[in-house]
């Protein structure tokens, strides 16, 4: 005889509602057992379908790499189109994460309301044509409020992504995941300068419709464009996070999403996935009768209410702390990356019109920039660089070695040392940018730098995790992440300014602001082989 499944709702003590099922089976009567969500997405195994899943994200990982540093290969090769001075060349690589500080909250309750698979399909499109207008801008303007734009829409689909690919993985294999996730991030910073060196140094130059006329660097963010187009598409063909679904009381739906991962994964099936019943795992009451408006009002005192200990001693200043340091990393590392085209582009153009030969770091920056700034009607650019996009694929790629290596010793030497050793080295490199005598020291102390000052920023996102009590983590990230975006917003816009002064400003306040890492890491509590809260 089938089975049969009859749901009894019942209230517990802490007034949630529950699900106790009854199946009669060859003429007796007996209990299914409910599963939670660890439970169920642990009997679907990892296989086809999760390497799918790993696919599907890799272009939604580049998407927000793309948004946020095409700008520094761009502007080099743009400069005459847009008649760009150093400053709009700043503004420029901070206005994307000015968009992303303004979204930052906002797209948070829109994914726990609307569901992932919602808000990243219309999140990837509307990025995807955020994207087509940056590729068609014909002025500083139209490119700038592009950019904003693309910032502020990226934060709901990444964040929503980064949430899906987590609850499609059981806890063996969520760390593994975000592992490979970041490994996919430092793939996608060796993508931007590879596809550069393939387009950028042509010379094109058409119109379309008579109106848009489309050069190198248009050619080239429309490559990128498709990233989050093709995201939006490969969306439309995938679930719902089955956690999300579980989480609103729609376990019916979650189920057969359970049952086709389990089908996909083992090959068999999707009768003899081994949960029959799930867990009612939903936040909010079915029969609460208050409007939709209510509730939302409801959640935000609730969650006001909540997260009042975080500004209170004594986690406000451990609160404090983190902010303050995310600041730092960020706008001394964000600072130099996306100006590192810009730099490596000035040292082609000496090293070419010096037929091959290098110099110091200043007499260098001296002799390339001075275009940028030049009062003269004539603008031209060296199209004939190619050693920019291999000095940048280098950065890359050490870039992963060092995270690679992290991984090895970090155990044993602890976060805090870690991060302290590293910024020492990271802001002495930096500081030393000043005295290179040539193009190849300038090229390993700034790799040093990067690699390093990025390990750290990372790690710091660890320690913040760790420091706080679960029910106030995410916020306290939130904070961590829009305190590091406002810096490398000032970063970007000061740093010009320092470069106009002279040679040696820049590079030292890039390093300084690393030593002060530094001195605040030192500051942080101990949470070594502490358990989390």
């Amino acid at each position: 005889m089938d089975e049969i499944s009859i749901d009894v709702i019942s209230d517990n003590k802490n007034n949630t509602k529950r699900v106790n099922s009854i199946s009669q089976k060859n003429g007796k009567l007996e209990d299914l057992e409910e599963a939670d969500f660890e439970t169920a997405i642990s009997a679907t195994g990892f296989g086809k379908f999760n390497i799918i899943l790993i696919l599907v994200i890799l272009p939604t990982v580049f998407a927000q790499v793309f948004e946020s540093t095409s700008m520094s290969f761009v502007l080099p090769i743009a400069q005459c189109d847009l008649n760009l001075r150093l400053q709009d060349k700043g503004i420029l690589n901070a206005i994307t994460f000015a968009g992303m500080i303004s979204s930052g909250f906002a797209w948070g309750y829109i994914c726990d309301v609307a569901g992932r698979k919602k808000v990243m399909i219309i999140g990837y499109f509307l990025d995807g044509f955020f994207a087509l207008m940056a590729s068609s801008s014909q002025n500083f303007v139209m490119l700038l409020i592009a950019k904003f734009f693309g910032g502020f829409i990226i934060n709901g689909p990444f964040s929503a992504a980064t949430s899906y690919v987590s609850e499609f993985h059981c806890s063996k294999y969520r760390t593994r995941v975000h592992l490979v996730r970041g490994t996919i991030v430092s793939l996608g910073n060796i993508a931007v300068p590879l596809i550069s060196w393939a387009v950028l140094p042509q010379n094109l130059n058409f119109k379309l419709f008579d109106y848009f006329e489309f050069q190198s660097w248009n050619v080239f963010l429309l490559i990128l464009s498709l990233s989050p187009i093709t995201s939006g598409i490969a969306f439309l063909f995938m679930p719902e996070s089955p956690k999300f679904l579980m989480s609103t009381g729609r376990n019916a739906e979650a189920l057969r999403v359970f049952q086709k991962i389990y089908r996909i994964n083992k090959g068999k099936s999707a009768d003899t996935y081994p949960i029959k019943v799930l867990a009612n795992e939903m936040v909010l009451d079915r029969n609460d009768k208050n409007s939709v408006e209510q509730k939302g009002k409801k959640a935000i005192i609730e969650g006001l209410y909540k997260i009042k200990p975080l500004f209170c001693p004594p986690l406000l200043f451990k609160l404090l702390l983190v902010c303050m340091n995310s600041f730092i990393i960020l706008m001394s590392t964000n600072t130099l990356k996306l100006w590192l085209p810009q730099l490596f582009q000035a040292i082609n153009d000496y090293e070419f019109d010096h037929n091959g030969a290098s110099s110091s770091m200043c007499e260098m920056l001296d002799s390339g920039l001075k275009l940028t700034n030049s009062t003269s009607s004539t603008c031209a650019v060296n199209l004939d660089n190619s050693s920019v996009y291999i000095r940048s694929i280098i950065v890359g790629f050490t870039s992963i070695l060092c995270f690679s290596l992290t991984g090895t010793i970090i155990n044993a030497l602890g976060k805090k040392k870690l991060i302290i050793a590293m910024t020492l080295i990271a802001g002495t490199s930096a500081s030393c940018l000043y005295l290179s005598p040539n193009s190849e020291t300038v090229l390993a102390l700034s790799t040093i730098f990067l690699a390093l000052a990025g390990v750290c920023a990372n790690v710091l996102v660890t320690i913040t995790l760790e420091i706080f009590p679960t029910n106030l983590r995410a916020m306290a990230l939130s904070l961590h992440f829009m305190f590091a975006r406002t810096g490398s917003i000032v970063g970007n816009v000061v740093f010009p300014y320092l470069l106009q002064t002279g040679c040696a400003p820049p590079f030292f306040y890039i390093g300084f602001l690393t030593f002060g890492c530094t001195l605040l890491t030192m500051v942080y509590p101990n949470t070594e082989n502490k358990p989390l809260k």
